[in-house]
C-alpha cells in the first residue's frame, strides 16, 4: 500500500514539474511545439453501445490493434463490382497472433450479409497470412460482393470489434 501511495505521489509531482516547464508567450498562451515528431493514433474508445466509428482503431483482447485503412471499388472477373476493404493489423501485444478471423460485412437498411470474394491475381485474401509476432504489422485486402455505394449504413465485425457507419465514401487520411 505504501508503494502505491509513493508511486502516485511521484507521478503527481512529475506532472506538476513538467507543467511548470511549459513556455508561455506574452499573451499567456502556451508556445506552439517545435517538435517535428508525430504520434500514432491511439485505439479508440467504443461508443456507449460498444461500437466503433469507421475511422477508429480497435484493439483486440490479444493486444492487436485493427484499423480499416480504406474502402474502394474494383472489378473482379465473374463477380463484377466489389468493395475492397484494406485492414491493418498491428501487433502491439506480447504474444504472436496465430489466427485472425476475417471480418464480416453487413450493409443496407435491411442488414444484408455480403459474400467474400477471393481473387488470387488481385491478392484479395480471406484473412491473415501466416503468424504476426509482437511489433509486426500486416496489411490485408478483403473483397466483398457489394458495390461501395451500398455501404451506407454498413457494419463490419472482426472478432470482438464492431464498426458501424457510412463506408460508401470512406478513406482514412
Amino acid at each position: 500500500m505504501r508503494n502505491r501511495i509513493a508511486l502516485c505521489a511521484t507521478v503527481v509531482a512529475t506532472g506538476m514539474l513538467l507543467a511548470g516547464c511549459q513556455e508561455e508567450l506574452p499573451s499567456g498562451k502556451p508556445a506552439p511545439s517545435t517538435s517535428a515528431t508525430t504520434t500514432a493514433q491511439a485505439p479508440a474508445t467504443p461508443n456507449a453501445d460498444g461500437v466503433l466509428n469507421p475511422g477508429d482503431i480497435g484493439k483486440l483482447e490479444s493486444g492487436v490493434e485493427l484499423s480499416i485503412l480504406k474502402v474502394e471499388a474494383d472489378e473482379v472477373e465473374r463477380e463484377g463490382t466489389v468493395s475492397v476493404f484494406t485492414f491493418q493489423l498491428n501487433n502491439t501485444g506480447k504474444t504472436t497472433l496465430e489466427h485472425w478471423s476475417r471480418p464480416t460485412l453487413v450493409y443496407g437498411a435491411d442488414g444484408t450479409a455480403a459474400e467474400y470474394v477471393l481473387s488470387l491475381d488481385k491478392k484479395y485474401q480471406y484473412g491473415m497470412e501466416g503468424k504476426l509476432p509482437p511489433g509486426s504489422k500486416q496489411t490485408i485486402k478483403i473483397a466483398y460482393a457489394v458495390p461501395v455505394d451500398k455501404l451506407n449504413p454498413a457494419v463490419i465485425t472482426s472478432e470482438e470489434l464492431i464498426w458501424r457507419g457510412d463506408f460508401s465514401k470512406y478513406n482514412k487520411s
